[in-house]
């Protein structure tokens, strides 16, 4: 059985970005590993404590010959167990939070995760690789030149042998509104990337990179308003005759019943994940349709009754507006 380590280090446990990616690739991951665990470690609630004169002399001594280094050989037997480290890390003053750096402390310890051969050093949790979701207010890039985390995250988990690492990077969070939308969603990306790139749907007629450009954006929209649960940026996604078509059930027409089923529907059930793989994109003047398939992760169902379905063949119908693209018409076919 694969275990995944989640390590989450954000000192917010409402609102943390880096928790919400680190939810969407374990989602992703347990798909992929569906007899797999979650070990999860949090630093804000469960924090490590900083290395005491008593820990490091007990370091000394050995694994198991002092109670002042329980905590550690508990930690680096946590992190041996693992077949994947997931590290969700913001960054603080320009580096990583303080907890992570105790945690590190506690795990890189010689003989255990590294040795010395021969006057060099060699790490001994080879084997394993790691994913570090890196997120910052501003919109520089997490590896420009005033971001130590980074290279120090990468820089410390080579020396005890963990890679490759890859790197999950968000920016422009502080901005709020459609820039950090957009900066999440760009984040789902990368992620949805590592789990093996979604194939190009098939354009036909004439598309330009714009229309192209606006249209993969309201996918990418769509999906970022459903796992946050917030209908009324679902809404701004679609006209003001949106359609709304699922089996079974009476059509939603119009904006405002359109807010309020997606309100109700997101009081009852949160989404881990929604994906699309849109199959095949056709034009007809002002109209495209798109037909594809979607998949989403339920993480939590009281009432949804059943409107939403692991995987669903979706038919949706795009209108080219004074405001650009919008959805139309949002038809869901029944579950496959």
């Amino acid at each position: 059985m694969k275990t995944l380590l989640r390590i989450d280090t954000s000192i917010r446990t409402d609102g943390s970005h880096t928790r919400v990616l680190a939810d969407y690739f374990a989602a992703r991951w347990l798909e992929d590993h569906p007899d797999g665990r979650v070990v999860r470690r949090c630093l804000a609630s469960d924090p490590v404590p900083h290395l005491s004169n008593a820990m490091f002399e007990a370091f000394q001594q050995g694994r198991g010959q002092s109670p002042d280094c329980a905590l550690s050989d508990d930690l680096i037997d946590e992190l041996k167990g693992a077949d994947h480290v997931l590290i969700g890390s913001p960054l603080y003053n320009l580096t990583l939070p303080s907890t992570l750096k105790a945690y590190f402390d506690h795990v890189v310890r010689a003989d255990a995760t590294f040795e010395v051969r021969a006057g060099n050093y060699r790490g001994l949790l080879d084997g394993r690789g790691a994913t570090l979701i890196a997120a910052r207010g501003g919109l520089a890039s997490p590896e420009c030149a005033d971001d130590f985390q980074t290279a120090y995250l990468k820089a410390i988990l080579a020396f005890i042998g963990i890679g490759p690492v890859a790197l999950v990077a968000v920016a422009g969070t502080a901005l709020g509104g459609e820039a950090k939308e957009q900066a999440l969603a760009d984040a789902r990306q990368q992620v949805d990337r590592l789990f093996g790139k979604a194939q190009a749907p098939l354009w036909h007629g004439e598309f330009s990179a714009d229309d192209k450009r606006q249209i993969g954006a309201l996918r990418d929209g769509q999906a970022a308003a459903i796992v946050s649960g917030d209908a009324r940026a679902y809404a701004e996604l679609c006209a003001d005759d949106i359609q709304l078509l699922i089996p079974n059930r009476d059509a939603i027409c119009g904006q405002a019943g359109f807010l309020a089923a997606e309100e109700a529907l997101f009081r009852s059930a949160v989404f881990a994940a929604f994906r699309k793989q849109p199959l095949r994109v056709e034009r007809s003047g002002s109209l495209a349709v798109e037909t594809g398939r979607q998949e989403v992760v339920m993480a939590k169902q009281d009432a949804a009754g059943g409107v939403f379905s692991a995987r669903q063949k979706y038919t949706h119908v795009f209108r080219l507006t004074e405001k650009g693209w919008r959805f139309a018409v949002l038809m869901s076919n029944p579950s496959e």
